[in-house]
């Protein structure tokens, strides 16, 4: 669950007071409020690989950055 939002483990138990990762059916948990992530491309990247990397898809980065193609430049800087 940290990973799908881009927190830790130890920063969910904080914010919710818990001492253990152990959590009950129905339980209602706080998610600590996540900065923009931001991704510079590097050369050998894609987006497919980047999603992967970040546990999101591919339609997701280029809804978030406006493209409207896979084709990316080396220094760009992408919103995760």
């Amino acid at each position: 669950m940290a990973n799908k939002y881009n927190t830790t483990v130890d920063e969910i138990k904080s914010l919710n007071n818990l001492t253990s990762n152990i959590l009950s059916i129905n339980q209602k948990l706080l998610i600590p409020s996540t900065k923009a992530n931001t991704y510079t491309v590097k050369k050998g990247d894609n987006l497919y690989s980047i999603a992967r990397n970040y546990n999101t898809t591919v339609d997701e980065i280029k809804r978030k950055n406006n493209l409207t193609s896979n084709i990316l430049s080396i220094g760009q800087v992408l919103k995760i």
